[in-house]
């Protein structure tokens, strides 16, 4: 194993990635490779993968000296999918590895029933992605095993953007069951790997907390909130995406649940378009839903985020009955909690509207945080109710 140094500092103990303006020596180190890190004074920090076409330089897999391999991987698995069974006791879909918080850093396995989509998202684990899927093999024995290869991290790393099957075949019609709902999910052609685990736990704290008969469901996708909605007992739900594949699949997953086909209005049609041809026509609604998709991938977009967010809840409250909620969400993690929190409060000052915080919200236990690596807390929502 090659050394290479870094300049010292005392978060490198806790943070797994190290930056490449703190390289010092590179020791000779090719991309992918693994790498022991010591500092300018000789201090062992442990071994990670080492790649010089991308910011982050170093991702540690270990505090150990040892090597990324086949038995690595193997127990990183049976650990992570240990802990997911034992929060979801009975289902067979989950996330069951979450990258740098469980151990393998730029690795995304999720469970769908007996299959499994992963992400490979650092060029070291796409130089060992063979005892990756070796390992996967022989813990699942799954019925496939597909990598979904189109995330912009791809190609921050240096990597070809290319979706590739590894094992078996993805069948033609993927039904999964997650918090007493059934799903189909488009792997290849959906978002991320085909359908949110990270929003499990929201969808059921919001169904409880909430109340109402008519709902609006903003960026809803396949329907995960609109479901949940349906399940609560609300008699009228928008559900509004950009997609229209995405509002087709919704429409079936209504179907699947035995919901009424007229309690869901689907909407084809962009987000902040909709909110303003809404405010004409009048429209109120009990809650409101609004799940985005990154407004910040890079740190410079954060203020055009704050600026996008701010709209976004202007036209929400405006439609919003006195006394509704209103559920919204950020998945950057360049967004604070508190940058959220303030984008709905400036709105909500200048309407004259008053709101009460009900209760904060973050991404489901199988997306686990890691203490250190602010990174890793991507989503951040809030249940927010106005007080009459």
């Amino acid at each position: 194993m090659k050394r290479v140094t870094v300049k010292g500092k005392k978060w490198y103990y806790f943070h797994p990635w190290i930056y490449a303006k703190s390289l010092v020596d590179d020791g000779e180190a090719s991309p992918g490779e693994c790498v022991g890190v010591y500092t300018t004074r000789g201090q062992f920090l442990g071994s990670a993968f080492f790649n010089p076409h991308s910011k982050i330089v170093l991702r540690f897999y270990s505090r150990e000296k040892r090597e990324f391999d086949y038995h690595f991987v193997r127990n990183k698995l049976e650990k992570a999918l240990e802990w997911r069974r034992s929060l979801y006791t009975g289902e067979n879909s989950f996330r069951v590895l979450f990258g740098e918080s469980d151990g393998v850093p730029g690795l995304v396995v999720d469970k769908y029933g007996d299959g499994l989509v992963i992400q490979v998202l650092s060029y070291g684990v796409e130089r060992h992605k063979k005892d990756v899927i070796y390992a996967l093999q022989d813990l699942f024995s799954p019925s496939f095993i597909f990598e979904k290869g189109d995330s912009s991290l791809r190609a921050e790393e240096g990597l070809p953007l290319a979706d590739r099957l590894h094992h078996g075949e993805i069948p033609e019609s993927l039904e999964i069951e997650v918090s007493g709902l059934k799903y189909l999910v488009d792997i290849a052609g959906g978002q991320k790997t085909g359908f949110y685990f990270d929003q499990r736990e929201n969808r059921e704290r919001v169904v409880s907390l909430v109340k109402g008969t008519k709902a609006l469901d903003i960026f809803s996708y396949t329907g995960g909130f609109t479901l949940h909605l349906l399940k609560a007992g609300f008699s009228r739900v928008y559900a509004v995406d950009r997609s229209k594949s995405a509002l087709s699949l919704l429409m079936k997953n209504v179907a699947l649940n035995s919901f009424e086909r007229e309690r869901v209005v689907p909407i084809e049609k962009e987000a902040f378009q909709f909110l303003d041809e809404m405010l004409l026509s009048g429209m109120k609604f009990d809650v409101i839903v609004l799940d985005p998709p990154s407004f910040a991938r890079k740190k410079g977009q954060v203020e055009e985020a704050i600026n996008g967010f701010k709209v976004l809840h202007d036209r929400a409250i405006r439609l919003l009955e006195p006394g509704g909620y209103i559920v919204t969400f950020s998945c950057s993690h360049y967004i604070t909690g508190e940058a959220l929190l303030e984008s709905f409060t400036v709105p909500a000052m200048n309407l004259r509207r008053h709101f009460v915080l009900l209760e904060r919200l973050g991404q489901a236990k199988d997306h686990p945080v890691l203490l250190g690596f602010r990174e890793s807390e991507y989503l951040k929502g809030f249940v927010l109710k106005e007080t009459t």
